[in-house]
């Protein structure tokens, strides 16, 4: 039976209309029938906050207990619903706030000029609005939003310019400008459904030597790794211009101990090039080298290449500055010699094999651990495979890490004499 308790007042029981239709217990209980509206609910709030006040103690109980019961809050949440002293209009309370004094399309017309002022600092766009407001022109522009313009305040164009100028600033720091769009629409997005599982399909990225400042030219690690074996190769460039990026590819394929396939790269201007698209990918090869893309804005979907990134060029190099030509070579010296062979013969590494989900939390299953080399030899033997193989045992670990500490230390002292240890890559102390 429907609880009595919610018929206990009379103002409810009188209420005007079809009797059976709101009472029946067939009705009410049933899922067919449709929700309570917005006023039907405040009516009630204000109905049952009318009697509360001039209830006695047994009655503002069973009050709060229909309250509990049909709205599902708290009994201290209907207690202070109940003894506020203006009538409740809804669950959320009493609006709050002072009006607004400016109109969406005054904000939007502040931002168009905020661009077109070359962006300038609160303070500065405040006094020279007047003179520059004579000469605006754009359309829904009338008297109205002019007025609202000259009457804003510092502060509040600083409020409502935050958000862009949080894009303006990510916009200057990333060093990823989109392609040209005929390379877009020629080159395919990649299949993310399906992970290859031999080697040759490869992952690329840059890494930006800037330091924090994008200005000026710096040095670059054109970082590439296979995904199946994990195997990643490094080669450092002055600048990130397509013909740079194509020649540190020539390089790294050469020293790859498999055939390259296929490159998964991102949305930027060099790799989305003719110099890469076409003559590296294409030109001069029996077997073309397959090309793809990531989506726009998706970091995750060059999620192999992009944890690289750290744990071969962060870890090393740390986050300064290179913009001294000559130190190319010598990163390119400890790229090609001690580390490479560091991180492929002796350094293991742990590939995700499932991932689930149960409710808010991810259980990531991962594999064994094992060196890019390890898998290699299980995926394949050949004549490069021994070579490679052959190249193992000539090396020691140890001496390394001492070799690429020093070269690191040495680069460090040419570049920055008063360098603190802690700006210098985790791998190089």
């Amino acid at each position: 039976m429907y609880p009595e308790s919610v018929f206990k007042n009379k103002d409810l029981r009188e209420v005007p209309g079809n009797e059976e239709n709101v009472f029946d217990e067939k009705n009410v209980i049933s899922s067919e029938v449709n929700p309570v509206g917005s006023q039907a609910k405040k009516e009630y709030l204000f109905l049952l906050w009318k009697q509360y006040k001039s209830a006695n103690r047994k009655i503002k109980s069973e009050i709060l207990d229909e309250l509990e019961r049909n709205f599902k809050i708290h009994r201290k949440s209907a207690t202070r619903l109940m003894c506020s002293s203006y009538p409740p209009k809804s669950l959320q309370g009493k609006k709050g706030g002072a009006k607004k004094r400016y109109s969406q399309e005054s904000k939007s017309h502040l931002e168009r000029l905020w661009k077109s002022m070359g962006y300038m600092g609160a303070e500065r766009m405040k006094p020279a609005l007047r003179e520059w407001l004579e000469f605006y022109e754009a359309p829904g522009f009338n008297s109205s939003i002019k007025e609202e313009l000259l009457r804003i305040s510092i502060s509040s164009i600083k409020r409502f310019l935050a958000k862009a100028r949080a894009q303006l600033k990510r916009k200057m720091n990333t060093g990823t400008k989109r392609g040209i769009r005929k390379f877009i629409a020629q080159v395919p997005i990649r299949n993310l459904e399906e992970t290859p599982r031999l080697p040759g399909h490869c992952e690329i990225d840059c890494v930006a030597h800037c330091g924090g400042s994008l200005s000026g030219e710096f040095a670059w690690t054109l970082n590439l790794t296979d995904i199946a074996t994990g195997w990643t190769e490094c080669e450092a460039i002055w600048g990130k211009s397509g013909y740079a990026v194509r020649k540190a590819l020539e390089l790294m394929e050469k020293r790859l101990p498999f055939k390259l396939q296929s490159i998964y790269f991102d949305n930027g201007t060099e790799f989305m090039n003719s110099e890469v698209i076409e003559k590296f990918a294409v030109q001069g090869r029996k077997d073309k080298i397959e090309v793809y893309r990531g989506r726009p804005y998706k970091k995750n979907d060059q999620c192999y290449i992009e944890q690289k990134n750290y744990t071969h060029v962060r870890q090393l190099f740390g986050y300064g500055r290179m913009d001294w030509k000559p130190g190319i070579n010598m990163m390119n010296s400890i790229y090609r010699k001690e580390w490479r062979k560091l991180q492929n013969y002796y350094m293991p590494q742990q590939k995700l094999e499932s991932k689930e989900r149960h409710g808010s939390k991810i259980v990531r299953k991962m594999g064994s651990a094992e060196t890019p080399i390890s898998r290699l030899e299980a995926a394949f033997t050949s004549d490069e495979m021994r070579a490679i193989i052959r190249d193992k045992k000539t090396t020691n670990p140890f001496q390394l890490r001492h070799n690429q500490r020093v070269k690191v230390r040495k680069l460090n002292s040419h570049i920055k004499y008063d360098m603190p240890t802690s700006t210098w890559g985790k791998m190089a102390i």
